[in-house]
């Protein structure tokens, strides 16, 4: 199946190249959504040497179908999640998602990308035949993480106006291909080199250096950062514990 968004008639570097001989960096970065983008961003501004390299075309993977919507919390629940890691965990989770859409603020406002950035408020509301004390559990642990959250009853939608709502302040949306083609020119400007339509078919650690293969050459690193959606080292065989799920989201006007 293939999957198109809003976002991807937005085109990053299409004069990339694909990796052919051998070349050399301080950092290898496999992968070029946001994580690997980023990476790349704050490596290149601490003076080190850095290379991008991505199976397919620079950001065309699942930054590029995102729902685009920054938020510090986890989907399936603070709750949820602090059965499974605990309150100390759950609350390290909320710090670093946080900071990481405040990062993402503060370099569109000083890099002056303009990818449509802005806060809003997320809401969390009673599905259909959904206890109401679900949404207490859950502002109980949202508030013990510490982020903001308000409790209401009523949604501006017909049939909703009784549910009982928990409000997010400081929540934010923006445009990831505008967002990721500035940081990419910005990268570029900084000395990162990008290669696109290069599987990276082996990642080897010798002799204190990384290597990472190629069809057609090779990268020889100090480091690698492996920024795949799904881990591509067999260190761990990280890769036999993801499940591939989709999620969708639907966009359209009412009359």
């Amino acid at each position: 199946m293939v999957s198109t968004s809003l976002w991807m008639d937005t085109e990053i570097l299409p004069e990339a190249n694909a990796l052919k001989g051998d070349v050399h960096c301080d950092v290898a970065v496999v992968g070029s959504g946001v994580a690997g983008m980023s990476t790349a961003y704050e490596l290149s501004k601490r003076g080190q040497s850095v290379i991008v390299i991505d199976r397919k075309g620079i950001a065309s993977g699942m930054t590029a179908r995102t729902s685009a919507r920054l938020a510090p919390l986890c989907d399936d629940l603070m709750s949820e999640f602090r059965k499974l890691r605990g309150a100390e965990i759950a609350k390290l989770f909320y710090q670093s998602q946080a900071a990481a859409v405040d990062r993402i603020e503060e370099i569109q406002a000083g890099e002056k990308i303009a990818c449509d950035f802005r806060r809003l408020e997320g809401y969390l509301f009673q599905g259909h035949g959904m206890p109401a004390d679900v949404l207490d559990e859950e502002l109980e642990a949202v508030r013990e993480v510490g982020a903001p959250v308000h409790r209401l009853v009523g949604v501006p939608l017909k049939g909703c106006e009784n549910r009982h709502v928990l409000r997010y302040p400081r929540q934010a949306t923006f445009h990831p291909l505008k967002y990721l083609a500035g940081m990419a020119a910005v990268c570029a400007t900084s000395g990162v080199r990008f290669f696109a339509n290069s599987p990276v078919e082996e990642v080897a650690e010798r002799d204190g250096a990384v290597t990472l293969r190629t069809a057609q050459g090779q990268i020889t690193a100090g480091h690698a950062v492996v920024a795949t959606n799904a881990s591509i080292a067999d260190r761990f065989q990280l890769h036999s514990k993801v499940a591939p799920y989709h999620t969708y989201v639907l966009a359209f006007a009412i009359a």
